[in-house]
């Protein structure tokens, strides 16, 4: 983890002076989240998440328990035009846990992204879905064999803002449902995780 700290800080001074006016523009611009906390249906908080950002976007994402423990963190990895090429997901010491893969199509849009474990096989494979103006409305989720597991659909309101994303098992079941509530210059304020039922599983609440 001190190493990971150590070159946090080398690549913030690294930076020049126009590359840091245009993080910091982009930071104040966007009002990115610093922090994400996850309670459960009884309102106990279970864990949280700290980010750190960079030109392009996420840079580093903590996940604590409540009690201020690390139990590991990620870093994001882009190519030349900002697009996500990498996640990878490592803990305390610094030991591998998992890698996150994306591609894209020649728009720049995410067609895949593919998730692996600890000893880097395929566990899961994920595909996406475009409306006519380049809304995002499915993600499809398959097993490493290809078969279908679950699917996403993608609801948003007439800002174009997403509002709720249904989950459905392969044989179209709803399974989970997650909504949305905005805020203040219209950032995410609140996640909250639902069963088909309706019935509160957990939520997540945003601060920036």
């Amino acid at each position: 983890m001190k190493n990971i700290v150590i070159a946090l800080c080398a690549f913030v001074l690294a930076l020049g002076g126009s590359a840091q006016d245009a993080l910091s523009k982009k930071g104040h611009a966007n009002k990115q989240k610093v922090k994400k906390v996850i309670y459960n249906a009884s309102e106990k908080m279970q864990s949280y998440y700290t980010y750190k950002y960079n030109a392009f976007g996420k840079d580093r994402k903590f996940h604590f328990t409540p009690s201020d423990k690390l139990l590991s963190y990620f870093t994001y990895h882009y190519d030349k035009d900002g697009k996500r090429l990498k996640k990878i997901e490592y803990d305390p010491a610094d030991k591998f846990l998992s890698q996150t893969t994306y591609e894209y199509n020649a728009g720049g849009k995410r067609l895949n992204k593919k998730i692996y474990g600890q000893d880097k096989d395929l566990q899961w494979y994920f595909t996406y879905e475009y409306d006519s103006k380049g809304k995002k409305m499915k993600r499809s989720r398959y097993t490493p064999d290809k078969k279908l597991d679950s699917y996403v659909l993608y609801t948003y309101d007439q800002k174009g803002e997403l509002q709720k994303k249904t989950t459905f098992n392969s044989a179209g079941t709803i399974t989970l449902n997650i909504l949305y509530e905005y805020g203040a210059h219209g950032k995410k304020a609140k996640k909250i995780v639902k069963t088909a039922n309706d019935e509160l599983r957990k939520y997540a609440i945003y601060h920036y």
